[in-house]
């Protein structure tokens, strides 16, 4: 791969044609995407600038909404693709299998999510296409809290049909891990970290409770899994002191020179720019006459660096 790598995260649309309730309407209640053909025109953009004049190979990753609800996406899919680019496409794999024979070609990594409502079918098939074709792929499964048995079964079951370990996720208020998450049980969360496991390590966790209760009649409890973790600090902490908590850890690059928007460029659903994260410089909007995607670094003016893949986005000094 080229040592020039521009990742572009573009959330394609914010409309969503099966509105899960745990959804916000932010991420899903948005109004119809723009014609194919101004994507297509964004898309001739982003290849000039990156690739041709920078010579830079582009990884997109690109999101939703649902992508799928984009009745031309193996098109926009066929557009990115150049032999200088791959493809990270997150989606939770629609409704109809015949999509699946136009898209495939065109994706190299595959992050599926199957919702309650999802088809255990369809996942399997697209699961078994992508094996077929050596291509990589993850599939995650939100779990409601208040179906947590039935959410969990069901995902077991699909694990055992593609002998694939499944990731169970949390589900946050607002889809805002800050807001905290909504009310699982204790043992629910327990449960889940439980079967977050693979069937292996869930026997080794299991003999090791059964020899703690022979080791003592009255063994320690077990520490507390991530989740439960989790939801203690959030019962313990206020929103004020999780926020100074997370900048104090942070580093600090403020002054400093940031490659955010040439080594990564982050689209959101309404076209609106940033070159990081912490959207430290806004970059335009890509609907808007006459819009360019930027060719340097930007000056860092954030108290600190909080998000993991802005750390990631080279920085250096300013030169006079």
């Amino acid at each position: 791969m080229d040592n020039l790598v521009t990742t572009i995260n573009w959330i394609l649309n914010d409309f969503c044609k099966s509105e899960c309730e745990y959804c916000p309407i932010s991420l899903r209640g948005g109004a119809e995407p723009p014609e194919t053909k101004n994507y297509l025109r964004i898309i001739d953009s982003l290849i000039e600038s990156y690739q041709t004049k920078q010579t830079r190979y582009i990884k997109w990753v690109l999101n939703g909404g649902e992508p799928l609800d984009i009745d031309d996406i193996a098109m926009l899919l066929k557009a990115c693709k150049t032999e200088r680019s791959s493809i990270t496409l997150h989606t939770n794999g629609g409704r109809l299998w015949v999509d699946w024979w136009a898209i495939e070609p065109y994706v190299d990594h595959l992050n599926l999510t199957f919702h309650y409502w999802q088809n255990p079918a369809l996942i399997k098939y697209i699961t078994q296409t992508f094996k077929n074709k050596n291509k990589n792929f993850k599939i995650t499964s939100p779990i409601r809290h208040d179906h947590f048995k039935e959410d969990l079964d069901r995902v077991l079951e699909l694990e055992d049909s593609i002998e694939l370990l499944v990731q169970k996720t949390l589900l946050y208020k607002e889809s805002d891990p800050s807001a905290g998450m909504y009310d699982y049980k204790i043992t629910d969360l327990k449960s889940l970290d439980f079967y977050n496991n693979s069937k292996e390590q869930r026997e080794k966790i299991l003999e090791r409770d059964r020899q703690r209760a022979l080791d003592a009649l009255n063994p320690p409890p077990a520490p507390p899994t991530p989740s439960v973790q989790q939801k203690i600090y959030f019962q313990e902490t206020t929103w004020d002191e999780r926020y100074k908590a997370t900048y104090n850890a942070q580093p600090v690059y403020a002054g400093q020179l940031c490659n955010a928007g040439v080594e990564y460029l982050n689209i959101g659903a309404q076209g609106w720019v940033s070159g990081s994260n912490c959207n430290n410089q806004p970059l335009g909007n890509i609907w808007h006459d006459g819009w360019k995607p930027p060719t340097g670094p930007q000056i860092c003016t954030m108290i600190a660096c909080v998000n993991g893949s802005d750390q990631q986005i080279t920085k250096f000094p300013k030169t006079t």
